[in-house]
């Protein structure tokens, strides 16, 4: 029986019979339920390359993950990095020094972050290298007292390259005179612009030995920063790092790092997800309408069919059926054009941007000058599924509606 109200729901689909409303209707719910999932679609796929987008900028200077100890000093260092560097997860590792500082010139004054680093072992964990627009990098460490900053601060401060700024430590001297704050001259070597205005604007870059002086870190160093193979692996060397005889080491990975960041990305997908749901919701209540429709038009049929033998579970299956039948249908279509449309968003978005004369997106504001976009198959299944269990779900009224049609009184009347 199930294969026969199968067969019927087919017809019935197929049925040129049936009034032109009722057509229009059925068709308007498939083109709903195609347009709301292919902007479902459109609008992860923009999401998730935004999201992994923002996460490689703040990965190739921040790290993936940071290895310290108490108060935030990192002793024996060099033999860590020997034993972190053997673990075939960990691409790289470079120890640094941090500190907070104040810099100087010209009667401007504003305070900074320095980090102090090897150049050699830096440009193997963050992109600072190639995100170099003026100046040697390779200056830091090769000749004394050098400095990198970046594009804001260097806007801020009207700095350019050799213009000497006085670095002010927030740590004290004692002289014969008193307790004099701790300043030191830096020549400006190279400016970096990353396009995050955070590091751009607040961070600045001298010799790791350099820094240990400047801090009183003697042959510490605050920490090692590690880039792994696969980023998502960072728990696994945490805990393997965790796990070393002896230790007590504080191992924070980029999840923990840009926390809140992460968290605020995941709850902008989620509510604009469940908002193009909605579109996709209200384009099912088409689906009830045009089963309704259906019902009306084919009393006589369910009346014959039930007299023949055919009973209301059967009946259900039909126009439980005949729901499957637009929204898979409507799934299908909503499927191919959010995919076509996600994949070509660059040439779309190129084309808007040739017919209104200027750029959509502002790369000062949003750290990216092309639409981002990275279709992931499990976001796709997941819509599907969805959309069809909200099909479902719409045509089980219409279809109970169909099942209590009693014979006698339809044929009575006929």
């Amino acid at each position: 029986m199930k294969y026969i109200s199968f067969y019927i729901a087919y017809k019935y689909l197929r049925s040129k019979k049936s009034s032109r409303f009722t057509s229009i209707i059925s068709k308007s719910s498939v083109i709903g339920i195609s347009l709301g999932i292919s902007a479902i679609i459109v609008v992860m796929s923009i999401m998730n390359g935004f999201h992994s987008e923002m996460r490689d900028k703040i990965l190739s200077m921040v790290s993936h993950i940071i290895v310290t100890e108490e108060n935030y000093t990192l002793k024996n260092w060099d033999k860590l990095k020997f034993k972190i560097d053997k673990n075939k997860l960990v691409a790289n590792s470079a120890p640094y020094v941090e500190g907070q500082a104040m810099i100087s010139f010209g009667g401007n004054v504003h305070g900074i972050q320095v980090k102090g680093i090897i150049p050699e072992y830096e440009k193997n964990v963050t992109s600072l290298s190639d995100n170099i627009i003026e100046g040697d990098f390779n200056n830091v460490g090769l000749k004394p007292y050098q400095i990198s900053i970046g594009i804001d601060l260097a806007k801020k401060m009207n700095l350019s390259i050799g213009d000497k700024i006085t670095l002010v430590i927030p740590r004290a001297n004692t002289t014969l005179i008193g307790i004099v704050p701790r300043l030191k001259r830096f020549e400006v070597g190279s400016i970096f612009k990353f396009g995050m205005q955070q590091y751009d604007k607040n961070l600045v870059f001298i010799d790791i030995y350099e820094a240990q002086t400047l801090y009183d870190m003697g042959n510490n160093v605050t920490g090692l920063r590690l880039k792994l193979n696969d980023l998502f692996k960072a728990k696994k060397v945490s805990n393997s790092i965790n796990s070393y005889p002896n230790t007590d080491y504080i191992v924070i990975d980029w999840t923990m790092m840009n926390k809140n960041f992460f968290n605020a990305l995941k709850m902008e997908k989620t509510m604009l997800m469940l908002l193009m749901f909605l579109i996709v919701l209200v384009a099912t209540f088409n689906i009830i309408s045009s089963l309704f429709m259906v019902v009306s038009e084919k009393k006589t049929d369910i009346a014959i069919l039930k007299t023949i033998g055919m009973n209301s579970k059967n009946i259900m299956y039909i126009f439980i059926l005949q729901g499957a039948f637009l929204g898979v249908t409507g799934i299908i279509l909503g499927l191919g054009i959010g995919l076509l449309i996600s994949l070509n968003l660059d040439y779309i978005v190129a084309f808007i941007e040739y017919i209104l004369g200027h750029s959509l997106i502002n790369s000062d504001v949003y750290m990216i000058s092309t639409v981002p976009v990275k279709v992931e198959v499990k976001d796709l299944l997941y819509v599907s599924i969805i959309s069809f269990i909200f099909a479902l779900i719409a045509a089980v009224y219409p279809a109970i509606k169909a099942s209590k049609t009693k014979p006698a009184e339809v044929l009575k009347g006929n």
